[in-house]
C-alpha cells in the first residue's frame, strides 16, 4: 500500500526537494514502495530510472497569476476529479507537495481524501499556488525565516532542502586557484551565460578558473580559454561546490545550498513575473547576513570580483544555515509508521 504522496511539478527548483526528502526517508528504513510521486513531464525527469511508481499529468500553470487560473477553472476541476480518483484507491497518509502550480489542486484533493496535507516552501515570498493551499495545511515548512505572503499560524522554519549528501559536505580546497562558478538553474540564464563570456574576454581575469552550468537547453559555446568548464547540467552538485570559491547564480532557494556551504554568492535576481518578487527578497536577505552580494550589471559584476580578490581569506566569515531535510523526512517518517 501507497501511503505517502509526493506532489512536485516543473523545474528542478520545485522537483529536487521533494526528491531530497524521499532520499532521506529512505535512509531512515523507509521502502520505495510506500512512495508515490505526482509530477508533469518536466518533473518525471527528474525521476527517470529511480524505479519509484508515479503519476504524470498535465497540470495547468499561469503566467497570468490568478486570472490565468480563472481562465483555466475547467481544466483545474479536471486535474482535481481526474488526482482524486487515481489516490483514493492508494489510500494515502498524507499528500506533500513543494508549491507551485500543483499545490492548489494537492490542497483540495487532501480534503476530499481527509488526509494531512503538508507544503514546503522554498522562498522568503510564498509563490501563488502555496499561498492559496496554506489554509488547507497541516504545516508549511519555510526554507527562510519570517516568510512572507502566507498564512503565518501554519509556518514552521526549519532550513532549506538541500540537494546535498549532509553527511560528507566537502571542503573547498583553498591552495586551489581562484575558481568562480556560474549557473542559472536547472534551465538556465540567458543573463549570466552573457555575463561569463565576457567574462571569459576579459583579460584582467584570465587567472581565474570557470566552471559553468549553462543549462540543459542550451547551446555550449567554445570560448577558447584553457581554464573555463562548461556543462549543460550537473547531477551532482557537491562535486561542483567542491570546486568553487565564489558563486555567481540566480537568487531562487537553492541559492540557500552555497550559503550552507560558506560558498560567497553574487547574486543576480530574475526580474520577470512573480518570481522577480522573491528572487529579489531572497536576494536581499542573503545580503543583509552577508552571504552575498547582488549585482545588476558587468561593472557590478567585476567590481565585486576585484573586491572578493582583494579580501577573500580563509578566515572568511562563517555563515549558519540549518537545513530543513531531517526535519521535515523524519515528520512525514512518523505519519507512515504511526
Amino acid at each position: 500500500m501507497i501511503k505517502g504522496v509526493f506532489l512536485c511539478v516543473g523545474t528542478g527548483g520545485h522537483v529536487l526537494p521533494a526528491y531530497n526528502i524521499i532520499k532521506s526517508m529512505l535512509d531512515q528504513g523507509i521502502d520505495k514502495k510506500n512512495i508515490l510521486i505526482v509530477t508533469d513531464e518536466r518533473g518525471i525527469e527528474y525521476f527517470k530510472e529511480k524505479d519509484f511508481e508515479t503519476i504524470v499529468y498535465p497540470f495547468v500553470s499561469s503566467r497570468k497569476g490568478i486570472i490565468g487560473y480563472i481562465l483555466n477553472l475547467g481544466k483545474i476541476l479536471k486535474s482535481i476529479i481526474y488526482l482524486y480518483k487515481n489516490l483514493k484507491k492508494y489510500k494515502p497518509q498524507f499528500l506533500f507537495t513543494t508549491g507551485a502550480y500543483i499545490a492548489p489542486v494537492s490542497a483540495i484533493v487532501s480534503k476530499l481524501l481527509k488526509v494531512n496535507f503538508y507544503i514546503q516552501e522554498q522562498n522568503i515570498y510564498s509563490g501563488l499556488g502555496n499561498k492559496l493551499s496554506a489554509p488547507f495545511a497541516k504545516i508549511v515548512y519555510t526554507s527562510f525565516p519570517d516568510t512572507k505572503n502566507i498564512q503565518k499560524n501554519k509556518i514552521q522554519y526549519c532550513g532549506p532542502v538541500l540537494n546535498l549528501d549532509l553527511n560528507n559536505n566537502n571542503e573547498i580546497n583553498k591552495n586551489s586557484n581562484l575558481t568562480i562558478g556560474f549557473q542559472g538553474g536547472s534551465q538556465g540564464s540567458k543573463e549570466i551565460n552573457d555575463l561569463v563570456y565576457k567574462f571569459c574576454e576579459d583579460e584582467r581575469y584570465f587567472d581565474i578558473d570557470i566552471i559553468h552550468i549553462v543549462g540543459k537547453n542550451n547551446e555550449i559555446i567554445n570560448t577558447n580559454r584553457r581554464n573555463y568548464i562548461s556543462h549543460n547540467y550537473i547531477d551532482d552538485m557537491q562535486s561542483f561546490y567542491s570546486l568553487i570559491h565564489l558563486q555567481v547564480s540566480r537568487a531562487g532557494g537553492g541559492s540557500l545550498e552555497a550559503a550552507y556551504l560558506n560558498i560567497y554568492q553574487l547574486l543576480v535576481p530574475f526580474k520577470h513575473g512573480t518570481t522577480s518578487v522573491h528572487q529579489q527578497l531572497n536576494a536581499e536577505y542573503l545580503e543583509k547576513i552577508n552571504a552575498a552580494r547582488i549585482i545588476k550589471n558587468y561593472e557590478d559584476f567585476t567590481n565585486q570580483v576585484d573586491y572578493f580578490l582583494e579580501n577573500y581569506t580563509e578566515n572568511i566569515e562563517k555563515i549558519k544555515i540549518e537545513a530543513g531535510n531531517l526535519t521535515i523526512s523524519e515528520k512525514l517518517v512518523d505519519e507512515l509508521i504511526k
